[in-house]
């Protein structure tokens, strides 16, 4: 009876959403609107549910400039967890770059928007399920050869597979994905069903407006990348997968030379340039400052990565690759290095260390998280799409 219910609930959202659409109803009432009957019906908001059906409704059968605003709006009104949607229309959209270049525009222009403000999202109620829903959806455990169940542990993980994937998909763009060794890699960067498109001279202008909208989101997912790498949130995440899957680092790292060594699209950017993204992913290190360091620590305690559990008492290995308290120990205490076993063990065992940092937590101030917004509204990208081509 309650898998009815549940039922009945999304199927009324999805009705809800259909008619305000077809009304042409303004999003921001159409998102007050159903964040008020959701929270009548008894649904935690952020909701992990909803963000599944709006992102389901857009791809691909409501791929029109009024379903992105309604998404926009959800996003902006704190109903569906940000990084979930970014996750669920990274797996959708960037496949479909080509035939549907407007809608991997304006997924680039929300992550511009959400994914670097990490910080408020581990603050939100059901931030545990969102990262667990975001695992399911990346199969991140699968990609990255980890069963981990820290929400800590899975930021790091969707982040690093998003900056790669927009790396795969701009190194497909140009052509320069096949020349790597491995044949069978870890995004899916093509759609799975061919295409056929129309013919006439309306399917022509069509294949030409598309042909131009995507070589312009080629050198914008590759300035996204660099942002990535350059913004002080992201880069310390980022710096932790390097840290601690130095594996896949390679892996990746191998494919940035080849996109800096090869990339047309790099070359006609304005903002980024091959030496400046090399140089960001060579001295990624150099981002964490003392402040850096200590921030990136207290963002992995704070998403609960140094609770005690099972995931983090299986040894020194593992519990060494998600632990990094040396990024605070080794400027707290000279030439000291921890080799850590459990956070319980680290805390208890090395009280000295322990009281430096605790010091250093009471009186420092973790976080400085800037919000990336530059770029054009995303409201007049959707206006301006609409005057175009379709999409679909």
């Amino acid at each position: 009876m309650a898998v009815l219910t549940q039922s009945s609930l999304w199927d009324t959202v999805l009705e809800l959403t259909k008619v305000a659409q077809e009304k042409g109803s303004d999003p921001l009432i159409w998102a007050i609107q159903l964040s008020s009957y959701l929270s009548s019906a008894g649904v935690s908001l952020p909701s992990t549910e909803l963000a599944n059906v709006l992102v389901s409704h857009i791809c691909w059968d409501n791929n029109v400039p009024l379903a992105w605003k309604f998404l926009e709006r959800a996003l902006m009104l704190k109903i569906v967890p940000p990084m979930l949607v970014l996750a669920l229309l990274s797996t959708r959209v960037i496949p479909n770059r080509s035939s549907r270049p407007a809608a991997f525009r304006l997924f680039m222009e929300l992550l511009k928007r959400h994914a670097f403000t990490t910080k408020s999202y581990i603050t939100v109620p059901n931030y545990q399920k969102a990262m667990k829903s975001i695992d399911t959806a990346l199969h991140l455990s699968q990609t990255f050869g980890l069963q981990a169940s820290e929400p800590g542990i899975l930021m790091v993980e969707v982040v690093f597979s998003i900056v790669w994937q927009l790396l795969d998909a701009s190194l497909d763009d140009e052509g320069l994905l096949e020349l790597l060794p491995e044949k069978k890699h870890r995004w899916e960067t093509k759609p799975q069903d061919v295409e056929v498109d129309g013919h006439g001279s309306y399917a022509e202008k069509r294949m030409e407006h598309q042909d131009r909208l995507q070589n312009i989101n080629t050198v914008m997912a590759i300035e996204l990348i660099g942002r990535f790498l350059q913004n002080r949130a992201t880069s310390r995440i980022l710096y932790l997968a390097q840290r601690n899957m130095p594996a896949h680092w390679e892996e990746f790292i191998l494919r940035i030379q080849l996109l800096v060594e090869n990339s047309s699209a790099l070359s006609n950017s304005t903002i980024m340039t091959p030496d400046v993204l090399l140089q960001l992913t060579s001295d990624t290190h150099k981002f964490l400052s003392s402040e850096c360091k200590t921030s990136s620590l207290h963002a992995i305690m704070a998403s609960g990565s140094l609770v005690p559990s099972a995931g983090l008492c299986q040894g020194a290995n593992r519990s060494a690759l998600w632990i990094p308290l040396d990024l605070v120990l080794e400027d707290a205490v000279d030439g000291f290095q921890v080799s850590a076993t459990s956070a319980i063990e680290i805390i208890t065992g090395n009280s000295k260390s322990y009281f430096i940092l605790k010091i250093q937590l009471d009186e420092k101030r973790w976080y400085s998280v800037q919000a990336v917004s530059n770029g054009r509204k995303l409201m007049v990208l959707y206006d301006r799409f609409d005057k175009g081509p379709p999409s679909n």
